[in-house]
């Protein structure tokens, strides 16, 4: 029944890929893999925990099997809702609050 709630909550639809991203909060950066991700959120791997609420921006390549004409490298701005351990490993789920596209070439350029 959880599960079933969880999909009726989300908005955007879910695409299962694996890729790289980068993921920034309070001026540190980091490599992280992500696991899957929508235009409302994302799911990813990281070898740092983070606190649930802490502002994130997370750069990454958005697959066009999100609806998009083509697949583009986007700056997200969001908030990590979940944090799970594993291994090493910890799982990031954050939310997405705001998405920016980035020139191409220069993915690591800021605002």
């Amino acid at each position: 029944m959880a599960a079933l709630e969880s999909e009726l909550r989300r908005r955007h639809e879910r695409v299962s890929v694996t890729g790289p991203a980068a993921l920034s909060v309070d001026g540190h950066t980091l490599g992280a893999t992500i696991k899957d991700v929508s235009l409302g959120g994302v799911f990813l791997f990281s070898d740092a925990p983070f606190s649930a609420g802490a502002e994130v921006e997370i750069v990454l390549m958005l697959p066009k099997e999100l609806g998009l004409e083509c697949s583009k490298m986007v700056r997200c701005h969001g908030r990590v809702v979940r944090v799970e351990g594993s291994s090493g490993q910890f799982g990031i789920a954050a939310q997405i609050e705001r998405i920016v596209d980035l020139p191409k070439g220069r993915p690591e350029s800021s605002e």
